[in-house]
Order: C-alpha cells, then sequence, then structure tokens
C-alpha cells in the first residue's frame, strides 16, 4: 500500500493541468489499420477531454491501472470504461466545488477539465459516456490468459489522444490467431453472434454485417451479385456461414426477380434478348419448360389452350414468316440459323401440318431445300427419325437419295 501511495503522489506531481488536458488531443495513427464496422462496434458517445498519450508517459501508469476490470472481463456488455472512483487517488474531484480552479502541477478536479460541454450554470448536466456493447462474443480474460498483451487488440496508444473507434480491433487483427493453423479457433461462431440456427446474425440495427474486401471476394459490393458465384463455388461452406440454403433458392428458383438481373418492364423486352443471345437465357432458364410453360400459360404458344390463346401474333404477319418469297424474316431462315429457339414452342408436329405430304395430311410444302437429293442419303443414315415424319416407305426414299 505504501508503494502504491507514493507512486499515486508521484502521479499527482507530475499529472498535466487542466489547460494542458483541455488542449486537442492528436489523431490516432492506428486509424489507418481501417475502421471497425458498425455493425460489431456501434457508434459511441465520448463527451470527454482525455489524452492517453500523456497518461501512458507518466510513471506506473498501465492500462490496467486505469481499467481495473479488464483483465477479468468475460462479457463485451462489461464496463471498462473508468468511472470516478478510478480517476480520485490522483484527481482530488470534490462535487462540492465543481469549478474550484485548479492549481499549476496538480492535476485538474475541475469537471470542465474532463467533461465537454460541462457548465458552472447548469453543474448537474454532464454528458455521459455511452460504449454501447460489441454484437461480439468476447472474453478479455480468455485473452490475457494466453499472455495477449493490450497492445495486441488495441494498438499503440502512447500516441493516442482521445481513444475512440479506431482503437477497437479490427477482423484482420483478429485473424492473425483465428485462422486456420492459427493458435485460436477458427469457427466465425467462435466470437460471431448467431441465429437459433447456428446461421451468423448479420442484421444489426447499426448495419449489416459484410466481410471486409480482404477476405478472398466474399465482401458484398455493388459486383457481388455478379462474382457470388466464384466466392460460393471456391468455398461453399464458409458462405453457409452467413445464408441459409433458403437464400439460394429464393433467387436460382425463380421466385425472386431481382431487377440487377431483369430490369423493370423485362417481361416486354426479352424476346430481344433470348433473340441475340439465347446462351444467356439458358444459364438459368430451360426452354422445354420454364420458355414452354409460361408461352402455354399467356397463350402465346400453339399448344395453349383455345381459350387461352392470345389475339396477337408471336411471329411476323403470315406473308413474312410463311410467304412465298424468302428473306431473312422467312420462318426457314430463322429455323436454319437457331433450331433450339423453334422448339423451345413447336414440336415436330407442328413442322409436319405444313411440310408433310397431301397424302400424309400436310400442305405440301416440301421441307427440302433445292439440291437435296445430293446430300439426303447421309442424313438418312446418319438418323431415319426425322424422314419417318413424312415418309412411310424409306426404302424407296433411300433408292432416290445418294
Amino acid at each position: 500500500m505504501r508503494a502504491l501511495h507514493v507512486t499515486l503522489c508521484v502521479l499527482a506531481i507530475l499529472a498535466p493541468s487542466a489547460q494542458a488536458l483541455a488542449q486537442p488531443a492528436p489523431p490516432s495513427p492506428d486509424g489507418a489499420r481501417g475502421a471497425p464496422s458498425h455493425a460489431i462496434f456501434p457508434t459511441q458517445s465520448l463527451p470527454l477531454r482525455f489524452d492517453h498519450a500523456r497518461h501512458l508517459r507518466l510513471g506506473g501508469v498501465t492500462c490496467v491501472r486505469c481499467h481495473l476490470s479488464a483483465a477479468a472481463s468475460e462479457r463485451v456488455d462489461d464496463r471498462l470504461v473508468p468511472a470516478e472512483a478510478t480517476c480520485l487517488p490522483c484527481h482530488a474531484i470534490d462535487r462540492a466545488q465543481p469549478a474550484r480552479p485548479s492549481v499549476a502541477g496538480v492535476p485538474v478536479t475541475r469537471c470542465d477539465g474532463c467533461h465537454t460541454g460541462w457548465s458552472a450554470d447548469a453543474p448537474l448536466r454532464v454528458a455521459r459516456v455511452e460504449v454501447p456493447p460489441a454484437n461480439l462474443r468476447f472474453s478479455h480474460r480468455a485473452h490475457v490468459s494466453r499472455g495477449q498483451r493490450c497492445e495486441s487488440c488495441h494498438g499503440d496508444l502512447r500516441a493516442v489522444g482521445l481513444a475512440t473507434r479506431f482503437e477497437l480491433p479490427t477482423m484482420r487483427a483478429c485473424v492473425s490467431c483465428h485462422r486456420v493453423g492459427g493458435t485460436a479457433p477458427e469457427a466465425c461462431a467462435t466470437c460471431h453472434l448467431t441465429e437459433s440456427d447456428g446461421v451468423l446474425r448479420t442484421r444489426f440495427p447499426e448495419g449489416v454485417l459484410n466481410p471486409p474486401r480482404w477476405m478472398r471476394g466474399l465482401h458484398h459490393d455493388a459486383d457481388f451479385w455478379f462474382t457470388h458465384r466464384i466466392a460460393a463455388a471456391e468455398n461453399a461452406a464458409r458462405c453457409a456461414d452467413c445464408h441459409r440454403d433458403d437464400a439460394c433458392a429464393a433467387c436460382h428458383d425463380g421466385r425472386v426477380r431481382d431487377r440487377r438481373t431483369h430490369p423493370n418492364d423485362y417481361l416486354t423486352q426479352h424476346p430481344i434478348d433470348a433473340r441475340l443471345n439465347a446462351n444467356t437465357c439458358t444459364s438459368c432458364h430451360r426452354q422445354a419448360t420454364f420458355c414452354v410453360a409460361c408461352h402455354e400459360r399467356v397463350g402465346v404458344a400453339q399448344s395453349s389452350a383455345p381459350a387461352a390463346r392470345a389475339q396477337t401474333r408471336f411471329h411476323p404477319s403470315p406473308e413474312v414468316w410463311s410467304g412465298r418469297v424468302i428473306t431473312a424474316r422467312h420462318h426457314g431462315v430463322e429455323a436454319r440459323r437457331s433450331l433450339n429457339t423453334c422448339v423451345s414452342c413447336h414440336a415436330e408436329r407442328d413442322c409436319v401440318t405444313c411440310h408433310a405430304t397431301l397424302g400424309a395430311g400436310g400442305a405440301g410444302f416440301s421441307p427440302h431445300p433445292p439440291g437435296f437429293l445430293a446430300r439426303c442419303g447421309a442424313l438418312l443414315r446418319a438418323s431415319e427419325r426425322p424422314c419417318r415424319m413424312c415418309h412411310e416407305d424409306l426404302d424407296a426414299v433411300a433408292a432416290r437419295c445418294r
């Protein structure tokens, strides 16, 4: 006790004056480490004049000298900001004389020496220090017992004035130990809060939890909508830490039409994209199911129920689409260019209704271009099925083809 008394007396002699304490604190160099997430560390209110660097330059002052209970704290909602009783050994605070003038060389005793905004006209109105608990699981005791020093997480406060959120640890500092092959557990739920089913809680009143940019493509930025497939393919288990299966299904099964994929009023515009780049459409949609089912439902497919048939045509006018004059918009040209587009709505029977011979129930329009006999033999040998749609006697056809 005597040693502590001597130390406190030395501190009283060397402590700064009220005028010195009122000087603006230097900016924190550790701010360059990047600000901690607001979703993890909510905004603080620190209406104080305080200088960590000045206090730490005094003999015998350490972190635990002021933050008495920090080393034993096991919860994030423990209040570790020093209370008035912690300051009393050096600062002779007298609430009966809150505006007592300070003496040079003696630690400040006036209320406004530390509390900004305090006024003798309203002595009871002192703005409270608000340090909301972090949205984490954290135990100072567990870290101190493993030899962690305060500077490992909070940086070097010997060059910091008033410590703010910038002196709280960032995730990059944490993963120096909490990583695969590290000295601490690497599971996200070790520190992060979880929902009842074990999925990480990502939404808080203060903001949404977002992986940092350096985490191997997991940061959810404006491009993540297009790049998340790469991250998911590389490490789907990491995605599952925060996202449930229904989060994927909500988009990938078509129930949600995000405007970043299909803009508003896309229903009336999608034929253009479907014709220009059908491969892009088929990366998500299947022609034989998704496209046909929708077209049948709205009445633009030939297989639609008669009562559901749309009155407007999907194809150009009959003169252009199926007339005798062959243009770039003729259905024969379109079929040769992209038969997949045709079969997304039409079955073979639709072609046969026109292209079969008169005796076979068709309209007699030949589907074969001029000079077809010169190569029909190879096509017949490759697959008889298309020929059988119109020709019953394939032996007679084979005799004619070369």
